[in-house]
Order: C-alpha cells, then structure tokens, then sequence
C-alpha cells in the first residue's frame, strides 16, 4: 500500500533482503532490522538531496525514532521502504518511512535529524540544506 508515495519524487525508495540472521528465536525478523531499513533510507536521502548542501563543520544526528510494526516479516523475502521528509525546520528534518513487503505494510516510522556543529555539539542552522528540504516536504495525514 504505497497511497500515491511511488509516483512522488520527492519519495526515496530503498531496498533491503531479508537474511538468515535478522531473525530472532521467534522466527521472524527482528525489531531493530527495522530500524536499519529507515536508517538506509535517511543515508541515501541526505547523500542524494542534502549533504552536498551542508558545510564540512556540520553533521546529522538523529534526535527521535519511533516505530510502529503493522506486520511480521520472515526470511527469506525483500523489503522496500519508502523515505520522505515530513518537515524542515531550523536546524532539525522530520522524516517518515515506510517499509513494505510486497503490498504489505511492515511498519511505518518517524525520525527527527539534527544537524549539529562539530566545534560546539550545537544545534546549527541548515541553511542551504534547508531551503532544499522545504522544497522536499510532503505533507501527509
């Protein structure tokens, strides 16, 4: 169930395969593989759309995840997810995900980055990058 995400390009779609060891005693996939799916899909956002953008004084860190699991996943299989910016702020992006298994929803999730000096372990500005992720938002219910 991608509800219009696919044709948006504002959408970064990744794709991870699911292995022997993501499963956990239960049999299924463990909770923080679906963690690593978000992170691949954050990675390749700001490589693609923002880091170019950012100064070499600064960098991201990811101040907030929240995770809803909507389904099991099993090996062996693949997963899609689906990342887009929810919000730009000052100095922080909102971000959503999506992971899909086939068109099942695995889990959806929310990340806020921060972009951080690295002289003083502050929030920074981010300027340039901002302005290109307002123009990234997708604003969604």
């Amino acid at each position: 169930m991608t509800d219009g995400l696919e044709a948006d390009p504002r959408v970064l779609w990744s794709e991870d395969v699911l292995r022997y060891r993501d499963t956990d005693a239960n049999g299924h996939v463990n909770n923080a593989v679906f963690a690593a799916f978000c992170e691949s899909g954050r990675v390749q956002f700001f490589a693609t759309h923002l880091t170019p953008l950012l100064t070499s004084d600064t960098f991201f860190v990811i101040a907030r995840f929240v995770i809803d699991y909507r389904a099991e996943l099993h090996y062996p299989g693949r997963v899609r997810t689906a990342t887009w910016l929810a919000r730009a702020g000052r100095t922080s992006l909102g971000f959503h995900h999506r992971i899909l298994t086939g068109d099942v929803v695995a889990g959806e999730a929310e990340s806020v980055c921060v972009l951080l000096s690295k002289e003083t372990r502050r929030p920074a500005p981010l300027g340039a990058a901002g302005e290109a992720a307002a123009r990234l938002v997708i604003e969604r219910a």
